[in-house]
């Protein structure tokens, strides 16, 4: 083993069990050790640090705009009260009698709509204090209600300006709206098992002897937020808005960094046209924001180092030689396959970490960094959904007031039994290779 693989190996461990202790924050250990290890191959100070800045401003160009602005439109849109409005809508379809399953259908529904920010802890506050007064009329499992969010959530996963494609996308160097595209069938191969869950926790339900059906009416649990940053009566306008933006991400027309622009600078002056306003909403962007970019600068500087200095090659020959020959083609199906398991007793930065090695030893059985990522980007949602090393779980389960060991315990067995279904059902349709 020469002396290249050594420190590779060494970079991504350091990394791996710096995540686990959790005494460093991720965004420092990745910028930080990669630079060590740089310079114990012989770079110079210098070089190293140009191969980082190069990377961070490739990853800035192709994401990080486009983050930012995104971030700023969807936090002013949440604030305007549009997702709660179309919550509050499709749970008046449940007027008169309600079954089992219509309370299974909206959660799924509603926690993909509150996805569409591509947050998942304000898709968790849109969904579940909504519907928190169904469960506890139908004695419904809130484990149950958390476990199929969390699939509806990993499902909405493909969505260009949500961390988990940005993210990707630097790892696997191609554009976010492009590795977006890509992931769109993936995603449909969720509905299904979507479904199969809804039976699943149906039949459940069923055999503990809870009520299938109860009477509910428009008024219950429809506590209205006192926020003065509400924006009922324009509705229709920023709901018209959204779907232009949406319009135009989908087809390209406009550069997706100036489609978030021009929306966010559209809300701002139909809904928040004071200063207080529209600084309250900036500032609360911002501050999500720097914790992404942090994120995304990390990423870049292990990135940009771990390629311009061979690491990732040398690793990529080191795994093949201990994997069976016969199976190299398809490790990075296996160890999708298997990510639930591991997620929920280590952090999920160990699969981004194996990213680059990964896309380097695909490359010699011609697939592309998007077949690699393919299997690993939505389906990664359901097993941080149940990990205790995620923070939004906890948000979660605070949420529905349930355990977090309970809540984990029986999501794990449900989670990797979904993620195994759609990797079939994504092999068999072609939308993964």
């Amino acid at each position: 083993m020469d002396m290249v693989t050594i420190v590779a190996i060494l970079m991504v461990g350091t990394v791996i069990a710096s995540v686990f202790l959790k005494k460093v924050p991720m965004q420092f250990t990745l910028c930080i050790v990669p630079v060590v290890c740089g310079l114990i191959l012989g770079y110079p100070i210098k070089e190293v640090g140009d191969i980082a800045m190069s990377q961070i401003t490739k990853s800035l160009q192709s994401a990080g705009i486009m983050c930012l602005f995104a971030m700023v439109y969807f936090t002013m849109l949440s604030e305007t009260g549009m997702f709660n409005t179309i919550t509050k809508q499709l749970i008046k379809l449940t007027r008169g009698k309600v079954n089992v399953y219509m309370v299974m259908i909206l959660t799924s529904l509603i926690a993909g709509i509150g996805m569409m920010t591509a947050t998942v802890v304000t898709a968790y506050t849109i969904v579940f204090p909504a519907m928190i007064p169904l469960y506890k009329k139908m004695k419904f499992d809130r484990a149950a209600a958390m476990i199929i969010a969390q699939t509806a959530i990993a499902g909405m996963c493909f969505l260009p300006w949500g961390i988990a494609v940005v993210n990707s996308s630097v790892f696997a160097s191609v554009d976010a709206m492009e590795l977006s595209r890509r992931l769109i069938p993936v995603a449909l191969c969720f509905i299904p098992v979507i479904v199969l869950q809804w039976v699943y926790f149906g039949i459940q339900h069923k055999r503990q002897g809870l009520p299938m059906v109860v009477e509910w009416s428009d008024d219950e649990g429809s506590e209205e937020e006192e926020n003065p940053l509400r924006r009922p009566k324009l509705f229709w306008i920023n709901l018209l808005i959204f779907l232009a933006a949406i319009a135009a991400l989908v087809t390209s027309a406009v550069p997706s960094y100036l489609v978030f622009i021009i929306a966010s600078f559209l809300t701002i002056m139909i809904d928040y046209r004071e200063p207080k306003d529209y600084q309250k909403m900036l500032n609360k962007a911002a501050g999500r924001f720097g914790g992404t970019m942090m994120m995304l600068i990390g990423i870049s500087v292990f990135l940009g180092i771990f390629n311009e200095t061979g690491m990732v090659n040398a690793l990529a020959a080191a795994v093949v030689g201990a994997f069976p020959a016969v199976l190299t083609r398809y490790i990075h199906l296996f160890l999708a396959a298997i990510m639930v398991l591991v997620i929920r007793f280590m952090p999920n930065k160990i699969y981004n970490s194996m990213y680059p090695a990964l896309i380097s030893m695909a490359s010699s059985y011609g697939l592309a960094g998007v077949d690699v990522i393919a299997p690993f980007v939505c389906n990664m949602s359901l097993a941080t959904g149940i990990s205790p090393f995620t923070a939004t779980t906890h948000v979660g389960v605070s949420l529905l007031d349930i355990d977090l060991e309970d809540y984990c315990r029986k999501g794990v067995p449900v989670m990797e039994i979904s993620n195994l279904l759609i990797i079939v059902i994504a092999l068999a349709a072609g939308a993964i290779r």
